[in-house]
């Protein structure tokens, strides 16, 4: 597959790199075909934007949690554990129910989905390098006492990992909030065939165990 929206010639870019295109393109048709049936009455607005919410309160306490890690290194593994599982199950879901248009290569794409993705995309990126000067200026102040206790290093580097979590989810919310509803008729396509799929699959066993028999 070739990226139509793409500035860099096709003959200009690595056989490496197509086909690791090529690679996304195939892992990205297997996710959708696997989940296409799965949780289709959550696949409104409203849903899409309480798995937003989900996702936003479980990053705040991720954030809470590596505040808690500069004062002591136990405590705070409950809420970043809970917090950590809980970002990567909305995530997960929020990526069945949109169809994972956020991690969609561009050519799986219409023009309005590839023009949300790289909004997101580019806002999600601002907001990584913007939350990286807070660890960043965190290690700065730090770096004027002339002993820095390890438990500040360590919550330091627990809040690193927790923004940069915290920020890679940001194309993924974003692109689930502008989500509109879908098409009813979508959805009653997708529930048809989720139907008649075991019907059909036990007719074709039975038909080849008849074409079998003597």
């Amino acid at each position: 597959m070739t990226d139509p929206y793409s500035a860099i010639p096709e003959e200009a870019t690595p056989a490496l790199w197509r086909r690791y295109e090529e690679w996304r393109g195939q892992r990205h048709q297997e996710f959708n075909d696997k989940n296409a049936h799965r949780l289709t009455s959550w696949r409104t607005r409203r849903t899409f934007r309480r798995l937003v919410l989900i996702q936003t309160f479980f990053a705040i306490l991720l954030l809470i949690s590596s505040v808690i890690a500069f004062f002591t290194n136990k405590w705070f593994l409950v809420p970043f554990i809970i917090g950590l599982v809980g970002i990567i199950t909305t995530l997960y879901l929020l990526r069945v129910v949109t169809g994972s248009i956020a991690d969609t290569p561009v050519t799986a794409l219409d023009e309005m989905q590839v023009a949300q993705r790289n909004s997101a995309r580019s806002i999600g990126f601002t907001v990584l390098y913007c939350l990286m000067f807070i660890p960043y200026a965190t290690l700065i102040v730090l770096s004027f006492r002339d002993e820095v206790p390890g438990q500040a290093v360590y919550g330091a580097a627990v809040l690193l990992i927790s923004l940069v979590l915290a920020a890679i989810c940001v194309p993924s919310m974003l692109t689930a909030w502008w989500m509109a509803d879908p098409d009813p008729e979508d959805l009653e396509t997708l529930h048809r065939e989720h139907t008649t799929r075991p019907t059909t699959s036990a007719t074709t066993t039975t038909t080849e165990s008849e074409e079998s028999a003597p």
